[in-house]
């Protein structure tokens, strides 16, 4: 097996370690502090907002005499009358769902994109399932009512819905939309689907809530039964509206043709790996930080009709950016094809993954595969901006053999520069573990015997990085590697709150 050897510096470059001003430092983990306090406050306004939106819902609806259906009207009126107040809460909801995905910057720093869209996700699960229960609930009490029971009578009924007017039709049709794109996010669904083509069917969704509108706001409906009802949607319907058409469509491209993105050269890193970097116009002006991504849509035939999230690879400068990708698919893998001056739109930054967070002097980056990439990035950053000590930060890069470890080179001379160790950890993960087998590739434990080699993993890291507990710590991979790691840190005594991941699964 191929090894690369530890770097340590921590001893090996006093000219550098004399250079470090610790004054930066002090005003870095100040800066953390402070947007650590800004993160909470932030989440608690956003969690409060979405709550007291569920609220006032429910207020309306019994003010607007719901109250006398659910409890004083018949078994059909009182099936009728769930199905209002549940049609309620999932249009609520789902107008929640899409300010989730509108990638409100607000939103992006207090929890990270990645948790927004989990949050997202696990609206979805619930908002779908409600409007079936609102379809269903509206059928049932209305054949109740009419003496129409049983099946044939709750298809008759829902036929005569259905056609009833051009509002109810078009609402159908959002139903069905609702329930293809919830089948399309299980995750067995998720694997068979490229992600161009889940990408599709989730856009879907503002097709979704257009159609809907009409029967939502049509005359004598729920949220329209009172002036300050109607006023309470119309007001929700246009701040969702405005954020997506803002956020997702309008500022990005104005940002684009801002900074005229262009392809500037493409670098074979490895065997499938590729580094693209793009130059533009006032580049120091585009709000992206090391540790964040951005979606690329590259104008060129075959890559241009999807956007990919991809980190930044190298720190920022002000003059270029540029992205490590890994060929897993078609359209990752026609990036090794592009050509010098094509145009290039991006959608962000997003993520949370960044230094901003900061709180403790000790720095542990852990990365795996092609989530060396923002790994890379916050070294970059943390050796530039000089906010780590010499011999404050240990990097750690897991990898099966030295051929896949992309941008090791640039790690290995940062780390060298900056006075910080690097430690590769190569060699296959031992069962149940996230690191390769004990004296596999790192030096670790080579000598030492039969039980070196049963020590579990929180040991080993404590053995690896001493004083691990006391470490800021960012770590990046494929996501069952990284709940591996987490498992272990915390075992290793890492509190929540100082571990930083980003998780890129769609």
């Amino acid at each position: 097996m191929t090894t690369i050897s530890v770097v340590s510096n921590t001893m090996s470059s006093p000219r550098v370690a004399r250079s470090q001003p610790a004054d930066r430092v002090r005003v870095a983990l100040r800066r953390g502090r402070e947007h650590r306090r800004w993160r909470a406050r932030v989440a608690d306004l956003l969690e409060a907002t979405a709550l007291l939106t569920l609220v006032l819902v429910v207020v309306q609806f019994f003010l607007g005499g719901g109250s006398h259906a659910l409890l004083d009207g018949s078994a059909g009126d009182r099936l009728v009358g769930v199905g209002r107040i549940v049609g309620l809460v999932a249009m609520n909801l789902l107008l929640l769902q899409l300010l989730l995905a509108a990638r409100v910057p607000w939103v992006d720093r207090a929890y990270g994109m990645d948790r927004a869209l989990k949050a997202h996700r696990v609206l979805g699960r619930i908002t779908v399932p409600l409007v079936i229960v609102h379809i269903g609930a509206i059928v049932l009490g209305y054949a109740v009512r009419d003496g129409s029971g049983g099946f044939g009578g709750a298809v008759s009924q829902f036929l005569t819905l259905v056609t009833g007017g051009d509002d109810l039709l078009m609402a159908t049709v959002a139903t069905v939309l609702l329930v293809v794109i919830a089948v399309t996010s299980v995750s067995i669904a998720r694997r068979r689907l490229s992600y161009e083509w889940w990408h599709a069917v989730h856009l879907t969704a503002y097709a979704a809530v257009i159609l809907a509108v009409p029967h939502e706001l049509s005359i004598g409906s729920d949220f329209t039964a009172s002036s300050w009802a109607t006023a309470y949607w119309w007001a929700l319907f246009i701040v969702v509206a405005a954020s997506v058409l803002w956020w997702r469509l309008l500022l990005p491209v104005l940002r684009s043709l801002r900074h005229d993105l262009r392809v500037a050269k493409v670098v074979h890193e490895s065997d499938d790996v590729w580094s693209v970097t793009v130059q533009g116009r006032a580049l120091s002006h585009l709000p992206v930080k090391a540790g964040q991504f951005l979606n690329w849509r590259f104008v060129t035939p075959g890559l241009f009709l999807a956007a990919h999230p991809w980190s930044v690879s190298r720190r920022p400068d002000g003059h270029t950016l540029r992205i490590t990708v890994r060929g897993l698919g078609d359209h990752s893998a026609a990036l090794a094809h592009l050509r010098r001056g094509t145009r290039v739109l991006v959608e962000g930054p997003y993520g949370a993954f960044t230094t901003e967070s900061r709180t403790r002097r000790r720095v542990l980056l852990i990365a795996a595969g092609i989530g060396v990439t923002p790994v890379r990035a916050i070294l970059e950053e943390l050796v530039v901006e000089r906010h780590a000590a010499a011999g404050d930060v240990t990097v750690l890069y897991r990898a099966n053999d030295a051929s896949q470890m992309p941008l090791v080179d640039e790690i290995a001379r940062l780390a060298h520069t900056g006075g910080h160790d690097l430690v590769p950890l190569l060699g296959p993960p031992a069962n149940g573990s996230w690191l390769p087998p004990a004296g596999d590739g790192t030096g670790e434990g080579k000598g030492k015997g039969r039980r070196e080699m049963v020590r579990s993993d929180a040991e080993r890291l404590r053995a690896l990085v001493p004083d691990v507990a006391r470490h800021e710590v960012y770590l990046c991979g494929p996501g069952p590697w990284m709940d591996l790691v987490r498992k272990g840190l915390h075992q290793a005594g890492v509190p929540e709150k100082h571990i930083h991941d980003e998780r890129f699964s769609w």
